[in-house]
Formats: C-alpha cells, sequence, structure tokens
C-alpha cells in the first residue's frame, strides 16, 4: 500500500465503518431502546468518528510495510466493530455481552456481502451503474433487509438476545478473525472470489445454526418454566383439597350455630346480624358437585376469586367426562384458563359486565371443555396464541401454551374465538376408552 493518496486513504479508513454502521442497523432494530436514545445518538456516532480521525492522522506519520499496513488497517476495523459494540451499549438496554454479539454479527453481514460482491464481479459482468457507490449501498441494504427477516427476528425476542450470545460470541469472534485475515491476503489474488464463495456459505451456515440453537434455548427455557408453575400448581392442589375441606367443615358447623342462635331470640336487630353472617359464611361453602374432585377444587378456591371482584360465575359441568386426565393435570389447566378469564374481567370497568362461564359437556361423540369471559381493548394473535399485554411476555403468556400442550398430551386441540368481545377457549377432546380412564385413576391415587 505504498504510494496510497488521501484519497484512497480515506476510502480505506472510512468505506468499512459506513458499510458495518449500515449492518450494524438490523441488529439495533429489535432491541430494547434506553429512553430519549436518539439524544445519546450523537456520542455513538462521535466515537468511530474520532477513530476514524485519528486514523486519517496516524497512518501517514507511519512507516509501514505492506504487511504492517494491511496489521494497522485490521486493527482499525477491529477497534472500529467495538465501538459500535459500545454505541449499543449507550443506546439500548443490551448488555455488554449482547452489544458485543450484535456487533460481531453486523460485521459477519457485512463480510457476507462482500463475500458475495467477490463472486458475482468473478461470474457476472454488470454495468458501470451497477457499481456506483450508491448502488454498493442499495445491495447492502437487501443483504441487511433478508438476514434480518430470516435471522435477527427470529432470534431477539422482546427486545434481547438469547442468552446462548456467549457461546456463539466466541464462536463467531473466532471465524470472523480467520475469515478477515484470510480475505486481506486473497485480496490481490485472481482466486479471491473462491474465498468469497466458501466464506459467504459459511456465514450463512453459521446463522441457520444460532437460529436452530436459539429455538432449542427457547424450547428448553419455556419447559422449565411449565415445569416449574407445574410443580407450583400441585402444590397449590394438595393445599386447596385440604383448606376447602376445612372452610366446608366450619361452614357447616358455623351454619348450625347461627340457626341455633336464630331461635333463641327475636330481636330484628339480632336477625339481620345473623343473616348477614350467613350469607358471609356461604361464601366459602362449596356447592360444585361435578363429579371431579379436582374441577369441585378448582372451582371453589377461583369462586372466592371472583367474589372478591364482583364476577360472575357460572358453571355447567360435568367433571365425570374429564376422568381420563390426571387430577393434578386438570387442577392446572383449569387454574390457567380461569386465571386468565379473572385477569381479563378485572380489567373491565363495568363491574355488571363480568362474568365467566364454564362449561364441559358432550357433543357429536367429542368431549368440549369451555371457558367464556369478555374482555376490553383488543386482542393480538400470534401463531393461533394470543400475544400477552404483559412487558415480560418471555414468562408471560406462559399458561396459554401450558394449556394448548396439556390439551395435546391428551389427543386434544385448542381454538380460541375472540369475535363479539368474547374471548372463547375451547378443547376439544376425543373420549378416551375405558382402559385409560382407569390407568388416570390409578396415577390420581398413586400420587
Amino acid at each position: 500500500m505504498e504510494g496510497m493518496t488521501f484519497a484512497m486513504l480515506l476510502y480505506y479508513m472510512t468505506g468499512f465503518p459506513l458499510q458495518l454502521a449500515v449492518a450494524v442497523i438490523p441488529f439495533f432494530l429489535p432491541l430494547k431502546k434506553k429512553q430519549r436514545w436518539p439524544l445519546r445518538l450523537p456520542l455513538a456516532i462521535l466515537l468511530p468518528a474520532v477513530e476514524i480521525g485519528l486514523g486519517l492522522l496516524l497512518y501517514p506519520r507511519l512507516a509501514l510495510t505492506e504487511f504492517s499496513s494491511q496489521l494497522f488497517f485490521a486493527a482499525h476495523f477491529l477497534l472500529i466493530c467495538a465501538l459500535y459494540g459500545v454505541g449499543l451499549c449507550i443506546l439500548t438496554e443490551a448488555s455488554p455481552l449482547e452489544a458485543s454479539y450484535c456487533a460481531v454479527c453486523a460485521y459477519m453481514t457485512q463480510h457476507l456481502f462482500y463475500c458475495i460482491a467477490l463472486v458475482r464481479s468473478h461470474l457476472l459482468d454488470m454495468p458501470a451503474w451497477w457499481e456506483t457507490e450508491a448502488m454498493v449501498y442499495v445491495r447492502l441494504a437487501l443483504v441487511c433487509a433478508a438476514v434480518y427477516l430470516l435471522f435477527v427476528r427470529r432470534i431477539c425476542r422482546d427486545g434481547h438476545y438469547p442468552n446462548s450470545v456467549l457461546r456463539a460470541l466466541t464462536l463467531y469472534t473466532l471465524v470472523m478473525a480467520v475469515m478477515f485475515f484470510l480475505s486481506i491476503r486473497v485480496s490481490d489474488m485472481d482466486n479471491g472470489w473462491l474465498h468469497g464463495l466458501y466464506t459467504g456459505m459459511l456465514i450463512i451456515i453459521l446463522m441457520m445454526e444460532e437460529e436452530r440453537s436459539a429455538e432449542q434455548l427457547r424450547l428448553q427455557e419455556e419447559m422449565q418454566t411449565r415445569e416449574r408453575m407445574e410443580s407450583t400448581q400441585r402444590a397449590q392442589y394438595e393445599m386447596s383439597k385440604e383448606n376447602i375441606a376445612l372452610l366446608n367443615r366450619k361452614s357447616h358447623d358455623l351454619r348450625r350455630q347461627v340457626a341455633a342462635l336464630r331461635t333463641v331470640g327475636t330481636l330484628e336487630e339480632q336477625e339481620e346480624v345473623i343473616s348477614e353472617i350467613e350469607q358471609a359464611v356461604a361464601i366459602y361453602d362449596s356447592t360444585f358437585q361435578t363429579g371431579s374432585r379436582a374441577l369441585d377444587t378448582v372451582l371453589t378456591q377461583k369462586a372466592l376469586q371472583c367474589s372478591q371482584h364482583k364476577i360472575e360465575l357460572s358453571v355447567m359441568a360435568d367433571g365425570r367426562l374429564l376422568r381420563f386426565m390426571r387430577s393434578v393435570e386438570l387442577f392446572t389447566l383449569l387454574s390457567n384458563m380461569l386465571d386468565n378469564a379473572i385477569e381479563a374481567n378485572v380489567r373491565i370497568p363495568e363491574e355488571g359486565r363480568r362474568s365467566i362461564h364454564l362449561s364441559v359437556h358432550e357433543k357429536a361423540g367429542l368431549i368440549i371443555l369451555q371457558c367464556e369471559n369478555p374482555y376490553t381493548g383488543t386482542i393480538e394473535m400470534k401463531d393461533g396464541l394470543p400475544v400477552t399485554a404483559k412487558e415480560d411476555r418471555e414468562n408471560h403468556g406462559i399458561g396459554t401454551r401450558s394449556i394448548a400442550a396439556t390439551a395435546a398430551k391428551y389427543g386434544g386441540v385448542m381454538r380460541i374465538d375472540t369475535r363479539g368481545g368474547m374471548y372463547v377457549l375451547r378443547l376439544i377432546f376425543q373420549p378416551p376408552d375405558a382402559n385409560q380412564d382407569e390407568k388416570s385413576t390409578s396415577q390420581d391415587k398413586a400420587a
């Protein structure tokens, strides 16, 4: 690189940073931004700009050989990449590890564009307008859009990248270091396009593998979360059975005492007090006799919550139809269904509109478990499931996915209808055979 003019130096110092800046955009877009991040943007831009200025001042004052000149630009490019990572930390809620991951992935995207250009220039002769500076950035933007659609939006969820970024970052950094120095060495060779071909394929394979690993990690974390929820629900089920049995005994005894008290006196005030006590006790007196102990237990528990929030709970259920399900799993499934319905009702300001209707019946040879409740606002659906309105979407929304998974375990399907301001969650099962009923009953007794 001896005899380099200032124009050539300016191209080398600014060409890559500008392309890398474009390649960072698809990885920046889904990240959770800091408040007033546009005000921080000048600082994020200033850092690489200062590095470019220092390079322009320093390079002409150094007596560099061709090899040491290549090392100089390699260090410059790597430092620019690191500064973009710092810029992401300034603008977003990304951790330093996530920001580094994004910067390295952006580096890979830019290098993929470079590899495509090498192969294309060898195979195709394009017109002069195709090689203009403007068209270079148009082609780069198209590559970045493809990377965003096929890679970034699949792995970044709720403004963060997966926890596997440390493994991926280590691998990508090693691979990119090798590819970077190889690209420098073959840049002046006639067969440089071969480097572009195998390197471009390697980058695509790495991105595909990372997308697969990220999906596996999400499924694993969701499974662990579901197992924790089921373990908690199992403990709640056992506790609820004991507490409700105790409440029923106490309420029964108290009813007898109130009846005896009424025969003692005839004062109007005493009668009023006794009526109030009877009314309050009635809330805790379980009247659900569906034929399923798990269903009775969860209905009694949720009826108390509905009473507190002034939600009308109506039930038409033949619990015997659900005997093929294990009690703990049935308790967990119904708890998730009713918890979601109660949560939706609480958001409705008009208490007169609050209601939940639960039904279990057989129709056309199928067992149907259905929960209906009104809702306010709009419900966004994705892949057949409602998208939670809560900010922590990774940990919330598990309940509905758990319902779908439990239904699928027993050969059932889940259907959701949100028309007419009513949220209708319907589970449809094939009637099991007698052997399966006996197996489920024996498992419950063993538990």
